[in-house]
């Protein structure tokens, strides 16, 4: 689905795909929701797009870039939902002199908030695209912290579980170290690109936008110093976690070592008394059995004395 927006006089307008040619003169903004073969060859004929980039368009999982064409700027960035558990999603950007593209597979919260705010769209696009680029991206950044914040509070429960083993922790455990991984991956690269846009290294962004990507990139710095830190707290997490594992069965694996123990001097005694011999000692007595059971108990006791000296447990 191919949104056009447009700046006509003082006003935003919206334009159908099939006035694209005639409007494409004008400054506008094109958002594109998981664009079709048909639309994506719209814009390459529209606006002169490189086979390479409509083949990145129709792709998911690209990784992050920021590529000058003789045209435009093509830059392929991530935002982050919370879900089950955090998902990165992928945002495609095309800037050219008076246009900008917005390509991604579902609706986003900072483009849905321009389309209802014709005011604030207005004042983005007559400022410049690279606005708009900047606007988006800035919110979409913004995600990450609230990701984090949800990791800290996600940590700060397991580290209450950790003193004791509970079902599922460990693969609760995994599961956020391997968001945390992808993110910290994620925003590395993001960091790199922007650092770059920032720097003017880039066409397409305007003088007058380079101080908001340089607070952009002080964004993406904080989020990749936080992911650090979340790296290692999880990660410390995960080594005491597996420290009560291993001592609680060492505590199991005790109590079992010795009750096998105690039951030592029963089997060996039991088995000794249950061969077929017609002659064993202490057989004839009437008290036999009961010698047999006094004789266990004291060598039971014995071994939990020398055990207790020893300070076994």
């Amino acid at each position: 689905m191919l949104e056009i927006f447009y700046i006509e006089g003082q006003a935003i307008k919206k334009a159908d795909p099939s006035q694209l040619a005639k409007i494409r003169r004008k400054k506008l903004w094109i958002n594109a929701i998981a664009i079709t073969l048909e639309e994506a060859d719209l814009l390459k004929t529209a606006f002169d797009l490189h086979p390479l980039t409509i083949e990145d368009l129709q792709h998911t999982l690209t990784r992050v870039k920021a590529e000058v064409f003789p045209k435009y700027l093509f830059c392929v960035f991530y935002t982050i939902r919370r879900m089950a558990h955090p998902e990165l999603k992928e945002i495609d950007f095309i800037l050219g002199k008076n246009f900008i593209i917005t390509n991604h597979q579902q609706e986003l919260g900072s483009t849905e908030e321009l389309k209802t705010n014709p005011k604030k769209l207005f004042s983005l696009l007559s400022r410049g695209v690279d606005f708009v680029f900047y606007h988006i991206m800035d919110k979409e950044t913004d995600q990450f912290f609230s990701i984090i914040e949800y990791l800290e509070e996600e940590i700060e429960k397991i580290d209450t579980l950790t003193k004791r083993p509970q079902p599922g922790l460990s693969l609760r455990i995994i599961e956020i170290k391997r968001s945390i991984s992808d993110m910290r991956k994620t925003v590395a690269a993001h960091r790199e690109k922007i650092t770059s846009l920032a720097k003017g290294e880039r066409l397409f962004i305007s003088k007058k936008a380079r101080p908001y990507f340089r607070d952009l990139l002080d964004h993406s710095i904080r989020i990749a110093d936080e992911m650090e830190y979340y790296r290692e707290a999880i990660n410390g997490t995960s080594e005491a976690y597996r420290s009560s594992v291993s001592l609680h069965m060492s505590e199991v694996m005790k109590v079992l070592s010795v009750i096998t123990t105690l039951a030592m001097p029963i089997t060996v005694i039991s088995s000794l008394y249950g061969t077929n011999f017609e002659i064993l000692p202490g057989a004839g007595s009437t008290y036999g059995f009961w010698i047999m059971i006094v004789i266990i108990m004291l060598l039971m006791l014995s071994l939990v004395y020398f055990f207790k000296r020893r300070r076994w447990f």
